[in-house]
Parts: C-alpha cells; structure tokens; sequence
C-alpha cells in the first residue's frame, strides 16, 4: 500500500505560531495517490451542523470536551481529536482553539479534549484514563452522531504533543487512530542529554510530576520515565514531527530520537525542523509556513481515507 510517508523525510521549513490549512495545490500533491482527494459526497438527510461544549466524559471538573460536527458531514469526513499543551500541569482546550478553527473550517470533525492536570496526586497513567475515556465516549455516540470510528487524527502541542503520541502509541486499544501530529512534543522522557534545558530545576520537577517518580541526574531514572516515553511506544503510528530548531524548552534533539526511532520501526514518517523556530514555532516566514501546511492538510486527509 502506498502512502506519503513512504520513507522518513526531515524537511527545514517555517511555521507560524498559528497553523492555518491551505487547499492543497501544486507540487505538494505529486507525492500523494491521486485517490487521497477523492471524499465522499453524500449527505444526511437533516445532519445539521452540532456544537457542544463541556461534555463530561468523567465526574472531575477537567473531564470535560468540547464537540463540533459539521453540516452535512458523513462517516468519511475526517476527525480530529486536540491535545492541549501547558507542560501537563497547566493550560485548557481553549489553548488548542486555533487548531479546532483551522479543522473545522477545512471540512473536518473536531474533539477537543480537557484533562486532569499533573500534580502530586494525578500522572500520565491518570491522564491516559481520561483520553481513553473520552475516546470510547466519543466512538459510542459515533452512530447518533453520525462520525467515524476509525482513521481518526490526534494533534498536540508541546505536552499535548507528548501526551497525543503516548495514547495513539500505546493506549488507542481500538486502534481508531491513524496519524499523529505533534508540535514540540517531549519524547523521551529518560534522554539526560536533553529535556533539562536552561532551567533544570523547573523541568525535573515537570518530569517527576507527570511520571509520579523523583528525577535523578546520577541514578538510573524510575521504570515510569520509560513508561511515560513515546519513544518506547508499543503500537507506532504513522506521525508527522513538527519542531522548532531553537526550541529552548523541548531540545530538538527530542524530535531527532523520536523520528529516528519510528525509522528503526520501519513507520510512517515526517520530521519538519523549524530553522531558528521556538518552541511554538515562532520567528519563522509566512511562505514557508504555506507549503508545511499544505502538508499538514493533506496528512489529515490521506490518513482519514
């Protein structure tokens, strides 16, 4: 079967802090099948546009997603799942608004997803309970709300990103998700050589707060920091890597591991590298940041079909 991400590809482009889809056009579409534009047509007789905010997947406050279906949308049109960032302990799906606009204005189902935040008392493995749980919500209401179950597209930023890949890696047990893709995304949450950055006090107390394990800079880290690593990933997805070369906060070296560990697994991928980016992509052009989002609006759509 062909796909786009035929073999890993590093590409050095520029992204703004704001991504917007494109449709797609010129040589961008030379590397896809010439089916991947194909989308169904036909409509649902009354299948009115839907929009509904805090739905509790949970009891906690946190538990909570935002939902926005299309008009006239099918069981083929795409749908993306957000994951908000915030270094796990802060943020909130408004964060991620700029992404729900961005789908949901180019013709695809949105889910964006709030979390129980990381403290002494709440880590990933909690937080990878409450994505599942949204997750089955979601895929038991499919019929009544007329989406798909399967080809889904997570999307994170930063700690989402992190989060984003764990759960379509090692938690997506229906196997409903089919590309993943991430912004500044940690991925190896036990790699000394990285992550610690400029301010080392405040990341390894992050670090000990998602795993819900004490870092050590000399002693062999706690099973959990593996655990917590999509790099160790159990079910690699296809992914597309979007990093940003001076990322002060998630080196770029995080990226780097990640992308060269899905080659070793013969997955699916594509590793875009900010040049002189920041964590959120900033100082980069507004013509490059074109043709990656071009990309980014055919990934969604290749990987939906």
């Amino acid at each position: 079967m062909n796909t786009i991400f035929t073999k890993s590809v590093i590409i050095i482009v520029c992204l703004p802090l704001i991504f917007l889809f494109y449709s797609c056009s010129g040589d961008m579409e030379e590397s896809f099948d010439n089916n991947v534009l194909n989308t169904k047509t036909a409509v649902v007789a009354n299948n009115s546009a839907v929009e509904m905010l805090n739905v509790a997947y949970g009891e906690h406050p946190q538990q909570v997603m935002d939902i926005y279906l299309l008009e006239n949308r099918t069981v083929e049109t795409p749908l993306v799942v957000l994951i908000h960032g915030g270094a796990w302990v802060a943020g909130d799906k408004a964060d991620a608004g700029f992404m729900k606009d961005a789908c949901y204005g180019n013709g695809m189902n949105v889910v964006n997803i709030n979390y129980r935040l990381a403290d002494s008392t709440i880590n990933y493995t909690h937080i990878m309970e409450d994505i599942s749980s949204a997750m089955a919500m979601i895929l038991n209401h499919a019929a009544e709300y007329n989406i798909r179950t399967s080809k889904i597209v997570f999307w994170g930023g930063s700690a989402g990103g992190h989060l984003a890949l764990l759960y379509a890696y090692n938690y997506d047990i229906q196997n409903a998700v089919s590309l993943v893709m991430t912004l500044g995304a940690p991925t190896k949450l036990d790699d000394k050589l990285s992550l610690i950055g400029p301010n080392p006090a405040e990341m390894i107390g992050l670090l000990a707060t998602i795993t819900g394990k004490p870092y050590d800079l000399f002693w062999p880290l706690d099973p959990a920091y593996a655990d917590a690593s999509p790099y160790y990933g159990k079910n690699f997805k296809p992914t597309l890597l979007i990093h940003g070369e001076k990322d002060p906060i998630v080196p770029v070296r995080q990226a780097n591991l990640m992308r060269d560990r899905l080659v070793q697994a013969n997955v699916d991928n594509v590793l875009f590298i900010l040049p002189n980016g920041g964590h959120t992509g900033e100082n980069t052009t507004p013509e490059a940041s074109e043709q990656a989002n071009q990309l980014m609006y055919q990934a969604v759509l290749h990987y939906s079909n």
